[in-house]
């Protein structure tokens, strides 16, 4: 029995020494302040691709790894995700049902055996992650560059030059791993561990997008923020071509004649030509066939106010004329018919020939009066029921069976 509660004593003893040397610096044992609690957790995650398990709900789907990238849907609690990637404290994941992207129009082509089929005609041909709340125009957030021959799934819907797909393969969205739960390896035994994808997009927020994609979830950590990027030149003469079109906006809100583009035209002429900003020379080329149906409407305005001008002045040169010569018929002798002068349904269906019905006192025809030389451009409605005088000359018609006056003046007579 004493021998037993010896050996427990140098137990005892050898165990607090031990102890008292691992907590001294320099003993050869790391201490364990030094180890960080990221190395801890990496150390407990199976290795990658792996399945997760969202632990809340409301939890945001981000186009990259922070809170100042836009949304591009939510997961709810017991929801899984297969995680490929990780930066800061985001987790990148293959995007869940219901994702998708924008690619322009512009460089897909789709195939004559099924319209769902779309292939690439361009080279490095951006895909951009899509949002239910971001316009396309606005979808900065570069996922994938895709090359001719490549193949997109097209999901049934265009917007503002672009069309919705869905995610090809190497698009990845992210999510906060706070609150995701590693359940296992989705790696085979023959497969080797599977290297980090780039965990950065390309691109950042355009600066101004809508501040509902910057709010945080109420379940979601901020994380810590990424390293910006200065954004790309396409990026930056989308902004610019934004701002031009406030500018065309409000050039069209001013009357036709007082509307002037002539500044903005060459802005915009130089984005257009810029081949480093696709997307932005495609805006640009838009804007500029606006302000170009803008300046036609202009010209049409200018040609009929002047024709409206010039109408003006021949037909005043003309009423002129012919109360000139009116003031001349002193002779009653020089009409070659007094009469009532009514309206006649003969020919009513050629608008080149206009005939007239003169009349007595009694309403009876004594003759029919068409209208020649200067008399054509006089306005005859004013002289309709009026007792008149016509000078011209009197003609047979057969055809009408009546005497026809082919007068040149009119006169209205008491």
């Amino acid at each position: 029995m004493e021998s037993c509660l010896r050996f427990s004593a140098i137990i005892l003893v050898v165990v607090f020494c031990s102890s008292a040397l691992a907590a001294q610096p320099g003993a050869g044992v790391p201490a364990q302040a030094t180890v960080s609690v990221k190395e801890i957790n990496d150390a407990n995650l199976p290795a990658m691709p792996f399945l997760a398990e969202i632990t809340s709900d409301d939890i945001y789907v981000r186009s990259g790894p922070g809170t100042n990238y836009y949304y591009c849907g939510k997961l709810k609690k017991a929801d899984k995700v297969k995680v490929v990637g990780s930066k800061f404290s985001w987790w990148q994941i293959v995007p869940p049902a219901g994702s998708y992207c924008w690619i322009s129009k512009q460089y897909v082509q789709v195939a004559p055996q099924d319209s769902t089929i779309g292939t690439v005609i361009g080279d490095a041909v951006r895909v951009y992650a899509g949002s239910d709340d971001v316009q396309p125009m606005h979808s900065t957030t570069m996922l994938v560059k895709l090359n001719n021959g490549d193949k997109v799934t097209f999901l049934g819907e265009e917007k503002e030059s672009y069309c919705k797909i869905a995610p090809p393969e190497g698009a990845y969205l992210w999510v906060s791993n706070q609150y995701v739960k590693p359940l296992g390896s989705l790696m085979t035994p023959a497969q080797p561990a599977l290297a980090v994808p780039p965990a950065a997009p390309t691109s950042f927020p355009t600066p101004g997008a809508p501040t509902s994609q910057q709010a945080t979830s109420p379940n979601e950590a901020p994380g810590a923020p990424p390293v910006p990027a200065p954004p790309s030149i396409d990026d930056q003469k989308t902004g610019e071509v934004r701002q031009l079109k406030e500018q065309v906006d409000a050039e069209k809100a001013k009357p036709i004649d007082q509307q002037n583009f002539a500044e903005i035209k060459k802005k915009l002429a130089d984005i257009a030509g810029n081949k480093e900003a696709p997307r932005a020379a495609r805006g640009a080329q838009g804007l500029l066939r606006t302000i170009e149906r803008c300046e036609l409407a202009q010209e049409v305005l200018k040609a009929d106010n002047l024709q409206e001008q010039q109408f003006g002045q021949t037909r005043q040169r003309i009423e002129n004329a012919h109360a000139e010569q009116l003031a001349n018929f002193e002779d009653l002798s020089v009409f070659a018919v007094i009469g009532w002068l009514r309206e006649s349904p003969l020919f009513a269906d050629t608008p080149t020939v206009k005939y007239y019905r003169v009349v007595d006192g009694a309403g009876k025809t004594l003759c029919f009066a068409k209208p020649t030389g200067v008399a054509v451009d006089v306005d005859l409605s004013k002289f309709i029921d009026k007792k008149v005088g016509l000078v011209g000359t009197i003609e047979p018609n057969a055809e009408l069976g009546d005497a026809v006056v082919q007068f040149t003046n009119i006169a209205e007579l008491k």
